[in-house]
């Protein structure tokens, strides 16, 4: 039997013996890339950054794409090189144009920070597109970030849960975070706090500090349970996260999961102030105003009441015009009183809405101003506040600021007779009572109706 030969025929399409040449070049070069690379990753990772450069760079200047994202990093953060961000960006860009998704996403972050290269949101978001669809899991958490928050990318959150959910699942912590918080809120999608406490779960167990605040507030808040809440925000205080400081501030003052002790809770506490945390500022302001953990020093607490107002706190707003219209600590100042407790007021404050009331009822610091008071009272009354409901109730039986009207009069004295209070309680009964001998039985009924309806809505909490 004939053997049969097979003859390789060079021609057609396109093949050279030049072409063949090039190809066992590149074999061989490939070959010495895989030998290679794995001792300068280990030479990188023992921190032996010359080492490391040593082998990544010839391996770059041939074109291979690890080496070149590889000696890009190390030229980013100045390891075993001078650092050059520049050149770190022509790196990245030699390797992303290979098609790696790594270096694709590292040069879209320096054009998104305009680091070693001009600063460019559309350059960054093709160069975050290309690593997401090449399935980078840092770049799709950024393109659900820069479309959540409308950066050169529409707020869709159809887009943005499809992205965070693609990275949350390949475990970046702070994609869990984020779509915890879409649906811990309700944001796009409805709202699940047993789902949005699985992906806390997922970020926290990482160290992701906001994602162990979070585990503490729904402990705290939605399931009772202030030991683990306690813990979580103590891992995450000890993170420096200014917020979890506060909370863990507050559970050690009202001895919440752990024994009550006031000079630790001060101690956190001025850590969130410190941060600049405004509530943190507030309370530092009120200890220092009662002497509690703080000698008792005023023009400190106004202080940091102001600073806490000029972060638009409302209870340091409240607090200032509360400071201003008694002379304490500051001048006694209706006017400026008045302006703090406006900004307050609008922030939906019911204290302030209803002290708000009460300087354009009596003309402090302002043209009394009788139906201007009855709305800032409105306000206050519809949030529970009884003393609002109680005067609210007298407007109305005068005809004050508005036309006379027994049966609402009736109704917001029946709802601030329910007032845990006894002074408020007992006026609002004798008005109501001495009121109703002048209606009629129809009209006692209809308020009483009228009241239930209140009562409903606002009613002072802690009522009955």
């Amino acid at each position: 039997m004939k053997k049969w030969i097979g003859c390789l025929c060079i021609a057609g399409a396109g093949w050279s013996t030049g072409a063949l040449a090039d190809n066992v070049f590149q074999y061989f070069q490939g070959k010495a890339a895989a030998i290679q690379l794995p001792i300068a990753d280990a030479a990188f990772k023992a921190k032996n950054y010359q080492k490391a450069l040593d082998i990544y760079k010839p391996l770059a200047e041939k074109g291979d794409a690890r080496a070149e994202y590889q000696l890009a990093y190390l030229y980013l953060n100045g390891l075993g090189v001078s650092k050059n961000p520049s050149l770190a960006a022509a790196w990245f860009m030699k390797a992303g144009s290979l098609g790696l998704a790594d270096a694709q996403f590292a040069l879209a972050t320096l054009y998104y920070q305009g680091v070693g290269i001009e600063q460019g949101l559309t350059q960054a978001i093709t160069l975050y597109t290309q690593a997401a669809n090449n399935g980078n899991p840092l770049a799709e958490y950024m393109m659900g970030y820069l479309s959540e928050n409308g950066f050169g990318l529409p707020k869709d959150y159809n887009v943005i849960l499809d992205w965070y959910g693609k990275s949350a699942a390949a475990g970046v912590p702070d994609a869990q975070y984020n779509l915890g918080l879409l649906y811990y809120k309700g944001l796009g999608v409805q709202k699940d706090s047993a789902r949005a406490f699985t992906l806390f779960n997922q970020a926290a167990q990482k160290g992701l500090a906001k994602a162990e605040f979070m585990l503490g507030v729904i402990y705290s808040m939605e399931r009772a349970d202030k030991n683990q809440a306690f813990n979580w925000y103590a891992r995450a205080a000890e993170k420096g996260l200014p917020e979890a400081q506060y909370n863990l501030g507050v559970m050690y003052y009202n001895g919440y999961g752990t024994a009550p002790n006031l000079r630790t809770a001060v101690s956190w506490i001025k850590k969130a102030t410190d941060q600049g945390l405004p509530r943190a500022q507030y309370v530092t302001g009120y200890l220092l105003y009662n002497g509690a953990g703080y000698p008792k020093d005023v023009g400190q607490a106004v202080t940091w009441y102001q600073k806490a107002a000029m972060q638009n706190s409302a209870d340091a707003e409240f607090a200032l015009g509360y400071l201003y219209h008694n002379g304490l600590g500051v001048p006694k100042d209706e006017r400026q009183a008045l302006a703090w407790l406006m900004l307050a007021a609008k922030q939906g404050l019911a204290n302030a809405q209803y002290m708000v009331g009460l300087f354009y009822q009596q003309g402090l610091g302002v043209p009394s101003d009788l139906k201007a008071a009855i709305s800032w009272y409105t306000l206050a009354a519809q949030q529970g506040m009884d003393n609002a409901q109680l005067l609210l109730g007298a407007m109305y039986s005068q005809g004050q600021g508005v036309a006379k009207d027994y049966r609402s009069a009736y109704a917001w004295l029946n709802l601030a007779s329910t007032s845990s209070n006894p002074q408020i309680r007992d006026s609002a009964i004798k008005m109501r009572d001495d009121m109703a001998k002048s209606m009629t039985p129809a009209d006692i009924g209809t308020a009483k109706q009228m009241s239930e309806v209140y009562y409903s809505k606002y009613a002072t909490p802690g009522a009955r």
